[in-house]
């Protein structure tokens, strides 16, 4: 995990490279939720460090908590939510209940109201906002706690994107057996398979991907990426949903120079260029928002969004 550069090239809306597809181009980094370099969804040991991701992670200096900070937000989501309660969302209904009379012990801590906000936010990838009444005298205070709340909410959606590299880990692996079980038996086709009443349960191959069960709303990433963004940023999507959302709000997307390409990543040339489109937007709209926020204002600034062509069509 690093920060040297003032000005990332980094992509939306996921935090993990394993994730993105395989044309992502040179220069191009993933916002990190403020985690250690080596957590595991389980709490294994760490990655290798000889083998380090082909990508790091790139960690904004407006992050408000610490590694040890934010590893305690997650070790308390994964305490109170990895095997409690039932169905897709019942593990973060249960964290409410647990702390339903609980106070905050530290700056860090989940509360109650963050919380359901959570829970929301898994629900239909909807953030609750302050509650009426809240103190908002001291500015600075206000913004801290905002940006903490952002931090959090990537938190939850990194451990998210683990849980959906789970998923995709075991359907590659059922479906490598499946494969495996049909050259065993001779049989040629789904449709074949699908006829022997006895393995009816193995035919169906697991539909989709992770991401289409568990993965959290590109909005609300986008939008909690926001605070953590320094200017100069420049957004890179190879998302063909954000790509056509973008489009159809009126961005007007237009083809790049080598030159254009170089200036806005320098690891960039003609290559890049031939294969993308740019265009320069405030952060609400690439957010998916209908206009600006007043209770948000990091999201009137205006960033370079970049999205991959070939993806796109």
């Amino acid at each position: 995990m690093h920060n040297a550069s003032e000005h990332p090239v980094l992509y939306i809306p996921l935090l993990h490279r394993e994730l993105a597809p395989a044309c992502l181009p040179e220069g191009v980094e993933f916002l990190s939720a403020g985690l250690p370099a080596a957590p595991t969804v389980a709490g294994g040991a760490p990655r290798d460090a000889a083998n380090p991701p082909a990508v790091s992670a790139w960690r904004s200096p407006l992050l408000p908590l610490s590694e040890a900070e934010a590893r305690t937000c997650l070790a308390e989501l994964l305490d109170f939510g990895m095997n409690v309660g039932s169905g897709p969302h019942g593990d973060l209904a249960a964290m409410v209940a647990a702390l339903e009379s609980a106070q905050d012990e530290a700056p860090f801590s989940l509360g109650r109201s963050e919380l359901a906000a959570l829970e929301s936010f898994a629900a239909d990838g909807a953030v609750g906002g302050a509650a009426p009444g809240s103190p908002t005298d001291d500015p600075a205070l206000t913004d801290r706690n905002r940006r903490i709340a952002a931090q959090k909410t990537l938190i939850l959606a990194w451990h998210l994107e683990e849980r959906v590299r789970e998923l995709d880990a075991l359907k590659e692996k059922f479906s490598r057996s499946r494969e495996s079980l049909a050259d065993i038996l001779g049989v040629e086709t789904d449709e074949e398979l699908r006829e022997l009443p006895a393995l009816e349960p193995y035919s169906a191959m697991l539909p989709g991907s992770g991401a289409d069960i568990i993965g959290p709303s590109w909005r609300v990433i986008v939008e909690n990426m926001g605070p953590f963004l320094p200017d100069g940023a420049v957004l890179f999507t190879c998302d063909a949903e954000i790509s056509a959302t973008l489009r159809d709000g009126g961005a007007a997307f237009a083809p790049v120079t080598a030159e254009q390409a170089a200036r806005l990543c320098p690891a960039w040339g003609d290559k890049v260029a031939k294969l993308v489109v740019h265009a320069r937007l405030p952060l609400w709209q690439v957010a998916g928002r209908p206009g600006p926020d007043a209770a948000r204002p990091w999201l009137d600034r205006v960033f370079d969004v970049v999205c991959c062509g070939k993806c796109a069509r």
